[in-house]
C-alpha cells in the first residue's frame, strides 16, 4: 500500500521534531521529502549552535554522506522568512529575540566552524559528546566539506589536514609516499569535487609544499610532462628562490620580492637550477638587485622595495628615482617632485622635470644649476631659453581658463626675472589686459616706446569693446524675442502631450510632428541659435545639460577671446574654427536644442564678473594716461548695455507675471484647476544680468562730467 506525505503535514511534523531536538528523524524525513535542510538551523540558530543542538545532530545523523549533504546545502539565508514560515503555535518568545541578534550573513561560517570543532574533538577523544564511538579520520570528509564551504574557502587548512592525516596513518614499512596512499588520494579527489583542481594545485604551491602539489596534480587533467619537470625544478631551487618563483607564478608579487631579497641576503647559489623552456619559467634566473628592480618596476612595488632596502642608501635612491619616473609617466608630477626631493641626496634633474610638468616654475628656477663646466655666458643663455619655454607653456595653459590673467602674469614674471625679455614681458601683460603693470615695467626700464605700446593697445581694446557692447545688446534682444516664442512652443507641446512640466522629455515631445506647425518655422526669422558676436573680452562658454525630465543645469567656463593679437595669443584661429563647426550644425525650430542654444546666447551676451573687471581696469588706466574722454565713453557704453539688457529682462519677467496673474484670475472665475506650465529653465534665465562696475568709477564720472 503506497504512503503519501502531504506537505502541509510534513512541515509541522519536521518543525516539531527539530524543536524537540530529534534531528535524526527530522533529517531523514526532510531528505526524503526534499525539504530545505537549512530549516534545521534556521528555526532557532542560537539554540542549535550554542545550546547543544550541534552535538545532538552529530550523534543522531550517523552516515557521513548525510553530514556532507547537510554542509553542502547550507546557505546564508533564513528560510523561515520566505519559504517555511514558523507557525504561531511553535514560536517561542525567547527564540524570536535571539534570532533578531543572529547574523544570517555569516551563518554558513558559524555552522561550519562549530561542526568542525566538535568533529575534530570527537576524533581526538574517540567518541562524540553523546558517547558514540568514532575512529581517527572518521569525520575527515565532513571536515574537508566545512573548510571548502566557508567563505572564503580555507583550502590551505583542508590540504594540511589531508597531509597530516596521511602521515598519521602511513605505515613506516611502506615505500609509497604518504600522500599517494589510497585514503589521501581519495580525500584529495573529494576536495577537488568541492573545489577546482587548478585552484587546489595553486593553493598547494602557495604552501611551498611540492610533494602535496604533485599529489594534487596526479589526479587532475594536468600533463605530467609539464608539471613533473616544473616541480622537480622547484625542488632543486634554493629555499627562498624557489618560493620567489612560486609567488611570481601565483601573482603574489609582494611576497615574491620579499623572498627574492632574502635569497640575495642568504647568498643562495642559483647555478644548479635547470633552465626550462616552458611557460612555468616566467622570469630569468637571478637574485641580484637588477632582478629586484625589474620586479619592483613591473608591479609598482616601490613602497615595499624602500622598506626592504632601507639600510642601503644607494639602492634606496635608485628605487626613489624609478618611482619618480613612473609617477611622471602617470601624470602625477607633484607627487614625483616630492619623491625626487626626498631622495638622499636629492635627484635634482628629476625634480626639474617634475617641477616643470607640475607648473611649479618658482621652485624650478630656485633649483641650483648642475652645469659646472660651462661658462657664465652659456649658463645665462640656457636660463633665458628655459624662461622663454616656460613662459610659453604657462601662456598656453591659460587659454580658456578662469584664472587666465593670473597665469599670464606668472608668464610675464618669468620672462622678466629669468629671461631678461622686457619686450616679451610687455606683450604678455598686454595679452592679459594688464595695462598698468605693463606700463610700470616699461617705465622702470625707461622704454618709452613700450609705454606708448601699452597706451595704444588699451586704446584699441577700448574701441573694440564699445563695438562689442552694441553687438551684445542686439544679440540679447534678438535672442530674447525668439526665446519667448520657443517657450510658448515648448509649453504648447507639453500641454498637448498631457505631461507635467517635470515629466517632459525631448524625445517624447520634439519627435511628434503634430506638436509644431509650419508657423514655428516661419517664426524663426529672428532665430538667434546660429547668431554670433565678436566677444572681445569674454566669450563665455556655457554647457547646458538636459536631464531626462527637461531639467536644465547651467555651468559656465570663462573663455576670453580678444581681437588684438600677439605671439602669445592664438585664440583667433580657434574662434573661427568654432564658428565653422556651428554653421554646419542644424537645430530644429522650437526644439529643446534651440531652447538650449538661446539660453546659451542670452548668457554669453551678459558681461560676467571677469569681463567686467577687465573693463574696469581699462577705464581706470585710460583715465590715468590722459584718455579721459575715451574712458568715459567706455564706461557709459558698458552701463548702457547693462541697462538695456536689464530692461529687456524686466519686460519679459513682467509679462510672465501678468500672464500668471491672468491665469489665476481665470482659474478662479471659471473654476478650473489646470496648472500654469512653467519650465525650470525660466528661473535661471530670469537671473541673467551684467556685472556691476566698481562704485569708485561711478563716483569719478559723477564729478568729472
Amino acid at each position: 500500500m503506497e504512503g503519501i506525505y502531504p506537505r502541509s503535514l510534513v512541515l509541522p511534523f519536521v518543525m516539531t521534531k527539530i524543536d524537540e531536538g530529534e534531528y535524526g528523524e527530522a533529517f531523514t524525513m526532510m531528505r526524503r521529502q526534499k525539504v530545505d535542510l537549512n530549516l534545521i538551523v534556521d528555526i532557532d540558530p542560537v539554540r542549535f549552535l550554542d545550546s547543544g543542538g550541534v552535538e545532538k545532530f552529530l550523534d543522531q545523523v550517523i552516515p557521513i554522506d548525510y553530514l556532507n549533504l547537510f554542509i553542502a546545502c547550507l546557505q546564508n539565508v533564513d528560510v523561515t522568512q520566505f519559504r517555511y514560515r514558523i507557525p504561531d503555535w511553535l514560536e517561542r518568545r525567547d527564540c524570536s529575540i535571539d534570532k533578531e541578534d543572529f547574523d544570517f550573513g555569516a551563518k554558513v561560517n558559524h555552522v561550519c566552524k562549530r561542526l568542525r570543532t566538535l568533529m575534530i574533538e570527537a576524533e581526538n577523544e574517540g567518541q562524540t559528546k553523546g558517547g558514540k564511538q568514532v575512529s581517527a579520520g572518521h569525520f575527515l570528509l565532513p571536515v574537508l566539506s566545512t573548510f571548502a564551504k566557508e567563505s572564503p574557502p580555507k583550502l590551505e587548512e583542508a590540504l594540511s589536514l589531508i597531509k597530516d592525516n596521511a602521515l598519521a596513518v602511513h605505515p613506516s614499512s611502506s615505500r609509497k609516499p604518504p600522500l599517494f596512499g589510497e585514503k589521501a588520494q581519495s580525500s584529495i579527489q573529494y576536495l577537488a569535487f568541492l573545489a577546482d583542481y587548478e585552484l587546489l594545485f595553486n593553493t598547494s604551491l602557495g604552501m611551498y609544499d611540492y610533494e602535496l602539489a604533485r599529489a594534487v596534480a596526479r589526479n587532475s587533467q594536468m600533463d605530467p610532462k609539464v608539471y613533473l619537470p616544473f616541480l622537480k625544478r622547484l625542488k632543486s631551487c634554493p629555499e627562498f628562490y624557489g618560493k620567489y618563483e612560486v609567488d611570481v607564478r601565483l601573482g603574489r608579487y609582494e611576497a615574491a620580492l620579499a623572498n627574492l631579497v632574502k635569497s640575495a641576503k642568504n647568498s643562495e647559489n642559483l647555478s644548479s637550477i635547470p633552465v626550462l623552456n616552458a611557460k612555468d619559467l616566467t622570469v630569468s634566473i637571478g637574485n641580484d638587485f637588477e632582478h629586484c628592480m625589474a620586479l619592483i618596476e613591473s608591479h609598482m612595488l616601490h613602497r615595499l622595495g624602500l622598506e626592504l632596502f632601507r639600510s642601503d642608501p644607494a639602492k634606496s635612491r635608485e628605487i626613489m628615482l624609478s618611482l619618480g619616473n613612473q609617477l611622471l609617466e602617470k601624470g602625477q608630477a607633484k607627487t614625483a617632485l616630492a619623491v625626487f626631493l626626498a631622495a638622499e641626496p636629492p635627484i635634482l634633474e628629476g625634480a626639474r622635470q617634475a617641477a616643470r610638468k607640475s607648473g611649479d616654475w618658482k621652485f624650478l628656477f630656485s633649483l641650483p644649476s648642475d652645469i659646472a663646466d660651462e661658462n657664465e655666458e652659456s649658463i645665462d643663455f640656457g636660463n633665458r631659453r628655459l624662461a622663454n619655454e616656460i613662459a610659453k607653456e604657462i601662456a598656453a595653459e591659460s587659454n580658456g581658463t578662469s584664472n587666465r590673467r593670473i597665469l599670464l602674469t606668472d608668464a610675464a614674471r618669468v620672462l622678466l626675472d629669468y629671461g631678461q625679455d622686457i619686450v616679451g614681458t610687455i606683450e604678455m601683460l598686454i595679452s592679459g589686459e594688464m595695462w598698468s603693470e605693463a606700463r610700470r615695467i616699461a617705465s622702470l626700464h625707461s622704454r618709452q616706446d613700450l609705454v606708448k605700446k601699452c597706451v595704444d593697445a588699451a586704446t584699441t581694446y577700448a574701441g573694440t569693446c564699445i563695438d562689442d557692447f552694441d553687438e551684445r545688446t542686439e544679440s540679447f534682444q534678438k535672442a530674447n524675442d525668439r526665446y519667448i516664442e520657443v517657450l510658448k512652443l515648448r509649453k504648447a507641446a507639453i500641454r498637448e502631450s498631457g505631461l507635467a512640466p517635470d515629466e517632459e522629455h525631448d524625445a517624447n515631445v520634439d519627435d511628434s510632428g503634430s506638436l509644431f506647425s509650419m508657423a514655428s518655422n516661419a517664426s524663426l526669422q529672428s532665430n538667434m541659435s546660429g547668431s554670433s558676436m565678436s566677444s572681445v573680452s569674454s566669450s563665455v562658454s556655457s554647457v547646458i545639460t538636459i536631464g531626462a525630465q527637461s531639467t536644465f543645469s547651467i555651468s559656465s567656463e570663462h573663455e576670453l577671446a580678444y581681437k588684438h593679437k600677439s605671439k602669445f595669443n592664438k585664440l583667433g584661429n580657434e574662434k573661427k574654427k568654432k564658428k565653422k563647426r556651428q554653421r554646419n550644425k542644424r537645430i530644429r525650430p522650437g526644439s529643446e536644442e534651440e531652447l538650449k542654444s538661446l539660453v546659451n546666447t542670452l548668457k554669453v551676451s551678459c558681461a560676467d564678473p571677469s569681463y567686467c573687471e577687465i573693463i574696469a581696469d581699462t577705464v581706470t588706466f585710460l583715465g590715468q594716461v590722459g584718455k579721459l574722454d575715451l574712458a568715459r565713453q567706455l564706461f557709459e557704453s558698458y552701463n548702457a548695455m547693462k541697462v538695456e539688457i536689464a530692461l529687456v529682462q524686466k519686460e519679459r519677467i513682467d509679462a510672465a507675471r501678468c500672464e500668471k496673474e491672468e491665469h489665476e484670475r481665470k482659474a478662479r472665475r471659471e473654476g478650473f484647476d489646470e496648472p500654469l506650465i512653467v519650465l525650470e529653465v525660466e528661473s535661471d534665465v530670469d537671473r541673467f544680468s551684467c556685472a556691476e562696475l566698481p562704485e569708485t568709477l561711478h563716483h569719478i564720472f559723477f564729478y568729472l562730467q
